[in-house]
């Protein structure tokens, strides 16, 4: 665990509202990301976890609330704009292509023209410098994928989070954010994303990760911020909760003042 009121505040989002007529998803939330750390957002389902992160990447609009990057203001009213910025986001679904392969997917919008006249001319892509770079990325993330070529439907859940995550390092600049890494995983295979997630920051990310798994929150993160009906009720270090405290926390039965 990294976590220290010390580190450097990275990502700073202040007032993040998101309302729907008079319904209220979030109201007026704050987030702070610290350098080098791995951020739980936590809450029952409906507390707002997953319109925070899109709010804040651009995925949906923002009712109010205004997003600071090493504290200068930026405009992030698009998932591009977050890219741009240095922010990968994972959700659930992955966002993979079943019918496309392992390379193709990784590259997804982001392909790498030959550097010769038909790449310039006419965009012909450099399979073999694209095929070349996920191998030496796998190999550096201890991703065990050989078969590149296969399409994505032909891997597990495990390995097809692994895709994703990899991603992440491969164009994440700075942050990279998750939407419940872990879902629908098995044991085993939710130890390898989540051993994956912690190595994130080994590759100089810093990283955003709802999840409903408390040992996750425990075993993997520096810090967790609890939503509850789309208002922050508590910003915790994780060395200083446990598992009761922090559903406590998500029901109410803990009330706390945000630390």
């Amino acid at each position: 665990m990294t976590s220290s009121s010390s580190q450097k505040t990275i990502l700073k989002a202040n007032g993040i509202s998101k309302h729907y007529g008079g319904i209220k998803a979030l109201d007026d939330v704050d987030l702070e990301l610290r350098d080098g750390e791995v951020l739980a957002i936590v809450g029952d389902n409906g507390a707002g976890k997953s319109t925070l992160v899109k709010a804040i990447t651009g995925a949906i609009s923002r009712t109010s609330g205004t997003i600071l990057l090493d504290g200068q203001a930026v405009r992030i009213d698009s998932p591009t704009d977050a890219k741009t910025a240095g922010i990968e986001t994972v959700y659930q679904d992955l966002a993979l292509v079943n019918e496309l392969s392992i390379t193709k997917n990784v590259f997804l919008g982001r392909e790498i023209a030959k550097d010769n006249i038909f790449g310039r001319l006419f965009g012909a892509l450099d399979f073999k410098k694209m095929d070349s770079e996920i191998r030496a990325l796998f190999q550096k993330l201890d991703i065990r994928i050989s078969d590149i070529y296969r399409d994505a439907e032909a891997f597990s859940g495990g390995q097809r989070q692994a895709v994703a995550l990899s991603k992440t390092v491969m164009f994440g600049k700075r942050i990279a954010i998750l939407d419940e890494p872990t879902a629908a995983l098995g044991v085993r295979e939710s130890k390898m994303a989540m051993d994956l997630v912690a190595s994130l920051k080994d590759h100089g990310l810093s990283v955003i990760m709802i999840t409903h798994n408390m040992q996750h929150v425990l075993n993997y993160c520096d810090r967790v911020m609890v939503l509850r009906l789309g208002r922050l009720a508590a910003v915790r270090d994780v060395k200083d909760v446990d598992g009761d405290t922090l559903v406590g926390l998500i029901t109410g039965a803990n009330e706390s003042k945000v630390a």
